[in-house]
């Protein structure tokens, strides 16, 4: 299974996140926002297999965390997870290599198949 670097600023979406992927077998870290992804990711710590990255959070969205990753050479694939069904911030995101958005509320058969597709 996929060790999986999800970022929202809902303490509430995390646990749920957490919960439903751990369920299926993945292991997850978390974060509270973009600017803690990028510290975890500085921090040596082995790279996940995805990041699933909410669109819109405090101090760093997932979008610039991604941005920055990617500038550092970080190829890692990413889902954007977006409460909007045709998230404004694709054109915002034009320059990132983006797996794919997720929106909320989230599918998680839809998710879970996308994970197993982008990290096999």
């Amino acid at each position: 299974m996929a060790r999986v670097l999800v970022a929202d600023d809902s303490e509430t979406i995390l646990l749920l996140m957490r919960t439903r992927l751990e369920l299926a077998g993945h292991e997850v870290e978390t974060a509270a926002d973009g600017q803690e992804v990028t510290e975890i990711v500085a921090g040596g710590e082995a790279l996940p297999d995805l990041f699933l990255l909410d669109a819109m959070m405090p101090r760093k969205s997932g979008i610039d965390a991604l941005r920055e990753l990617r500038a550092a050479g970080v190829e890692t694939p990413a889902l954007i997870v977006s409460a909007h069904q045709n998230p404004g911030d694709a054109d915002a995101a034009s320059d990132v290599e983006i797996s794919g958005y997720v929106t909320k509320p989230i599918d998680f058969d839809w998710l879970l198949d996308e994970i197993a597709a982008l990290t096999s």
